[in-house]
């Protein structure tokens, strides 16, 4: 077997992230398929010390800030994380460098007979992620990593991640995503995303709505698991002290420590509150005899790299790239644009998929823009651009739809002046394929 068609064999597994599980297949997620599978291959997820991470909104950079961290303080890091832009290899990184394709063709080998195996038992095969979060166990297993620091793929309760057995863990903002699956209120979704809280194991929380803190709170009293809210007397608490195009710095007033001139490469006021759980999580592995010091916080910050979140690629014109996906993302991704680009020109490419909240997308960003390309990714879940077009209309008076991806950014690039400013945003997979059009994908 080659690793392209270790590639081919997972994508031929079912994969929620590309095709919509809807309420009937949420039905029949448990962990049973993941309790077998680790269970033959004598529970590696057991034997690694990890940070959990869920929530709607900014998961994905507080684990990535989280890990850097860690590798700065010397400790060998994995990070588990999805979806991937471009390669699947940037889900599961140790030190920050992605999974070789060899190891990702020795575990596709190891764990094919069971998966094989598991088709036609009653609790059926595993899904796409659940084959893959099952590689990301046995790899930091095998490679003896010192720390792992996961974050979950879609709420907490039942996702696949959520055997593992953390130090502490993190739930960054809580927003309306994913209703088919994980409910219609903010108080359901928080309560999927609380699945992850173990007891006794300690909890940092970004800022959230009050019924979601109230379902935190709930859950954290009956589990005896302490519960520390960023912003909140005694919890971190971060301020943006510079910012332009390129960094913004940042103090932060951890749970340990104060941590002034923070220099960080991911911009926005949103980050400033993921780097705030990012540095109150790993200071709360203080609890278990790891000391995290200023000087690994502030290596880590520094050094984070998580492409496509507010990623400037090019700046004649400026071009952006941003995975916002929801109305949290949106909204934050519109403050970031006020904040860094007043008065400039901006041209928005944007793809959506059906199943997002599109009005609470559109409405935040289209005030601010010139004109929007209207796109689609090759996902099946993705939006028609002509149907996006339409629902534009009464928002902005410039649009028009190109397909593919790699045509909407030409188009937007060749439309764009010097001094303007080409956001393409909507969702991850619309980056990941700006990415390749580009020729910006992450290298070994």
């Amino acid at each position: 077997m080659t690793y392209r068609e270790a590639v081919a064999y997972l994508e031929s597994l079912i994969d929620y992230e590309r095709t919509p599980a809807g309420a009937a297949a949420a039905r029949v997620w448990n962990l049973d398929r993941m309790r077998h599978m680790l269970e033959h291959f004598g529970d590696p997820h057991l034997s690694l010390r990890c940070l959990h991470i869920a929530g709607t909104k900014g998961k994905g950079s507080t684990a990535a800030m989280a890990a850097s961290i860690l590798t700065a303080a010397g400790h060998r890091t994995g990070l588990y994380t999805s979806p991937h832009l471009v390669s699947f290899r940037e889900r599961i990184r140790i030190d920050g460098k992605m999974i070789p394709e060899a190891d990702v063709l020795a575990l596709v080998d190891e764990i094919r007979p069971i998966v094989e195996g598991m088709r036609e038992s009653e609790i059926g095969p595993p899904s796409f992620f659940e084959a893959y979060t099952l590689m990301g166990f046995l790899h930091f297993a095998q490679q003896h990593v010192d720390l792992a620091v996961l974050e979950t793929g879609l709420g907490g309760r039942l996702d696949a991640t959520n055997l593992a057995r953390p130090l502490a863990c993190a739930i960054t903002r809580i927003g309306r995503d994913h209703t088919q699956e994980l409910g219609d209120t903010i108080p359901e979704i928080a309560r999927e995303k609380a699945g992850i809280i173990k007891p006794g194991v300690s909890v940092i929380s970004a800022p959230q709505p009050t019924e979601a803190l109230e379902v935190f709170q709930e859950v954290c009293l009956e589990r005896r698991a302490q519960l520390i809210v960023v912003g909140e007397e005694s919890g971190p608490k971060a301020s943006i002290t510079q910012a332009d195009h390129a960094r913004q710095v940042m103090t932060i007033h951890g749970l340990r420590g104060i941590y002034p001139d923070l220099d960080s490469p991911l911009l926005g006021a949103h980050q400033a509150e993921n780097a705030a759980v990012a540095v109150g999580l790993v200071e709360l592995l203080a609890n278990h005899g790891m000391e995290i010091g200023e000087e690994a916080i502030r290596a880590g910050i520094k050094s984070v790299r998580w492409p496509g979140r507010f990623q400037i690629v090019s700046r004649s014109p400026y071009l952006i790239l941003d995975g916002a996906h929801d109305e949290l993302g949106a909204a934050a991704l519109a403050a970031a644009l006020e904040s860094l680009f007043p008065s400039r020109r901006i041209i928005l490419v944007l793809g959506l998929h059906r199943d997002k909240e599109t009005e609470g997308i559109i409405a935040p960003l289209c005030p601010l823009v010139d004109r929007v390309i209207a796109t689609a990714s090759s996902s099946p879940r993705a939006l028609d651009a002509r149907e996006l077009q339409r629902l534009l209309f009464p928002h902005c008076r410039h649009t028009a739809a190109y397909t593919p991806v790699s045509l909407a950014v030409r188009e937007a690039v060749d439309q764009a002046h010097r001094s303007d400013v080409v956001v393409v945003t909507g969702s991850l997979y619309v980056v990941g394929e700006a990415m390749s059009a580009l020729g910006i994908a992450e290298s070994d």
